[in-house]
């Protein structure tokens, strides 16, 4: 997050605008803000459905287990998603967080590696990745119009040795692309991590991570890691399953 918000300060001083990248974050905080949107709005948005504990008893018997050991004193609400895949995300903050889960999941895995799925998850609402992830994206949305607008204004000055600032702002989005994703695999990498302590059988999230490698590509985990690019990791928002495995272990 630090490295996204020295870049914007970098652009606004290239762009010779220091103060506004200042009253940027002041917008951004105003922004996320106003808008408020409850987690469980936004999955019903998606299409997701409630899902009561009479529904899925022992569901909610092992979110319970898991968030007891988390010290948890809200137990997060669960939506069931209509879409196809072995997928589970969270939303939102201890105090209004939601989990969802897909069909082929809850079908595809044991109990226990639905624990570990479970407390990945529970793992994300404790680090308020939900929060931190939203900072992100707005912080590179404005790196990406601040370069944009100083780009444009360099060019319609013609200024004479401006080189330097020119060439930071035509990069600056890439990289806060770049930077948005590895923050994102990092707190993918610390959300595995945590949820080894919510649960009883470690070895079963690593289970769960190759269930869900061999469902989405038909391949192991370790064969995955072989054929894919060394590139493609930078582009991604998670982890190579086989890196989240050799961290585990």
């Amino acid at each position: 997050m630090n490295g996204l918000v020295g870049l914007l300060l970098m652009c606004a001083e290239a762009s010779g605008k220091w103060g506004g990248a200042q009253q940027s974050l002041a917008n951004i905080c105003g922004k996320l803000r106003s808008r408020n949107i409850q987690p469980r709005d936004v999955l019903r948005s998606l299409g997701a459905k409630p899902l009561h504990c009479s529904e899925a008893p022992e569901l909610y018997a092992i979110l319970l287990s898991v968030c007891d050991r988390a010290g948890m004193e809200r137990l997060p609400e669960l939506f069931l998603l209509p879409s196809p895949g072995m997928n589970a995300y969270a939303l939102g903050a201890p105090e209004n967080a939601c989990i969802s889960v897909t069909k082929d999941l809850l079908r595809g895995l044991s109990r226990d590696e639905i624990a570990g799925i479970l407390a990945h998850e529970v793992a994300h609402i404790l680090s308020g990745d939900t929060s931190a992830m939203n900072w992100a994206a707005a912080i590179e949305g404005e790196i990406a119009s601040s370069a944009l607008t100083g780009i444009a204004e360099f060019a319609a000055r013609r200024e004479q040795g401006a080189e330097t600032q020119a060439l930071l702002l035509a990069a600056a989005p890439a990289l806060a692309r770049m930077m948005f994703f590895a923050l994102s695999r990092i707190r993918e990498l610390a959300a595995d991590a945590m949820a080894l302590d919510l649960i009883d059988h470690p070895s079963a999230l690593v289970a769960a991570l190759c269930k869900l490698e061999y469902f989405h590509t038909g391949r192991s985990p370790l064969h995955a890691h072989l054929q894919d690019s060394p590139f493609s990791g930078i582009l991604s928002s998670h982890p190579g399953t086989w890196e989240r495995i050799s961290h585990l272990a």
